[in-house]
């Protein structure tokens, strides 16, 4: 009697998960079919973005055979801004992303902290120090969309590799939208964008900083300066993806331009 009751328990479950499917006409964000019950991409759009990205250093924008080793930086500015982003931002990916921004997905945070690069030394005593500061918005803007993307991200890969998030900064002006910007425009739009509100929490600590997708890498320079004021230790930049902007799908970005080294996860 309980082996049938379970059953029809699952059976009206499921029923009510198709249901459900139906009356919020689910579609998949990458190719706007029909996802699997629960899946958030369909498998065609899944297989479809890779899972591999790039290793380069932020100040010049160039990779170097040295960048995915154990710790080693860019011949030029050592290690202190390189970025580990995931695949690049080419469709499907360009629309799930764009739908996990703007178009209130942020059921799809899960999918795409799963595209980070798992970071150096997180299996070691590297690991047990790290913590992850997402790239914050500006409360205007996070009111606006209701959530903010690379908090969600953060938190998920916190789950995933056990290391703790840091909302370490704040975003102390509500910028013009990076996506409308040309690269040198971009950089001088966030100078001085972001203030470190636990200066303690993140002193001497190497810092895993995160964020969705890396385009000039301008945001992520900025952040990373205002952290390193503050005395933090080591700063990684790690993104879902690179290359590309969420607002310009035909603008494939400075990052992909320098023909950074290209790596398979995972690489340590």
């Amino acid at each position: 009697m309980g082996r049938i009751f379970d059953r029809l328990s699952r059976a009206i479950g499921a029923a009510g998960e198709d249901l459900l499917d139906m009356a919020l006409d689910r579609r998949c964000p990458g190719c706007g079919g029909a996802p699997p019950r629960g899946v958030e991409v369909c498998d065609a759009c899944d297989a479809r973005v890779g899972r591999s990205g790039v290793a380069l250093c932020l100040r010049c924008l160039r990779g170097d055979p040295a960048l995915p080793g154990p710790l080693r930086g860019c011949p030029r500015h050592g290690d202190s801004r390189l970025l580990i982003a995931g695949p690049a931002f080419a469709s499907p990916l360009d629309r799930i992303v764009h739908s996990f921004k703007y178009e209130g997905g942020a059921s799809l945070a899960r999918w795409i902290a799963a595209l980070l690069p798992e970071p150096p030394g997180l299996r070691g005593d590297l690991g047990r120090e790290y913590a992850l500061v997402p790239v914050s918005l500006h409360p205007a803007r996070r009111a606006r969309r209701g959530f903010d993307q690379a908090e969600l991200i953060a938190r998920d890969a916190s789950e995933r590799w056990g290391i703790p998030v840091v909302e370490a900064l704040g975003r102390v002006r509500d910028h013009e939208p990076q996506a409308r910007l040309d690269p040198e425009r971009r950089r001088s739009n966030v100078d001085g964008a972001f203030r470190v509100r636990l200066p303690s929490a993140i002193r001497g600590r190497p810092l895993l900083l995160i964020d969705d997708v890396a385009t000039t890498g301008a945001t992520l320079l900025a952040a990373a300066a205002a952290l390193e004021g503050q005395g933090a230790g080591w700063i990684l930049s790690l993104t879902a993806s690179h290359g590309g902007d969420p607002d310009r799908e035909e603008d494939q970005g400075e990052v992909a331009a320098r023909r950074p080294v290209v790596i398979d996860f995972p690489t340590w």
